[in-house]
């Protein structure tokens, strides 16, 4: 993105922001779904793990393919010579 004026860096810092609190978010709920399992396990016994783990594959592949995504949109010389030079 083109920045100009005197909003230079904000778009760095919303964009920052918007990560830190996703990331602390993601943890968090991380954390409360690994302490529910745990609880869980211990009531109904291993084949529990068996069952989450096919969700987690789900999260796992979603994962994967929204890095790809990021990293093509990066590495893309087509996308960057279209922001700078059709519709200004």
């Amino acid at each position: 993105m083109r920045e100009s004026g005197t909003t230079n860096g904000w778009f760095t810092i919303g964009i920052a922001l918007i990560f830190i609190g996703a990331s602390l978010y993601g943890v968090l709920i991380l954390l409360g779904i690994g302490f529910a399992i745990n609880q869980a396990s211990d009531e109904a016994g291993a084949p529990l793990w068996g069952v989450l783990l096919i969700p987690g594959l789900v999260g796992l592949g979603f994962l994967v393919l929204l890095a790809k995504v990021i990293v093509d949109r990066l590495n893309s010389a087509e996308d960057d010579h279209y922001s700078n030079n059709v519709d200004q």
